[in-house]
């Protein structure tokens, strides 16, 4: 949870990031975009297995069709 912690001698406020360590609104936020990108990231690559696993799935059902028609 991130808290608002305000100082005598600045006009920009501080905050607490889960890890309770001092930080500006702006490095919060970058921090955020960060996990959020590496989060977007991780689904991409999930998500490209995915589409990977069934041409490669595909693929190998054609293949076993056309050497079936090639036993006899």
């Amino acid at each position: 949870m991130n808290t608002m912690k305000l100082t005598d001698h600045s006009t920009i406020p501080t905050y607490l990031n889960e890890g309770l360590t001092p930080m500006s609104l702006s490095e919060e936020l970058v921090r955020i975009r960060i996990q959020e990108a590496q989060r977007f990231a991780e689904e991409q690559r999930l998500a490209n297995r995915l589409a990977s696993a069934q041409r490669w799935r595909r693929l190998s059902r054609w293949a076993g069709r056309r050497a079936a028609r090639f036993d006899l």
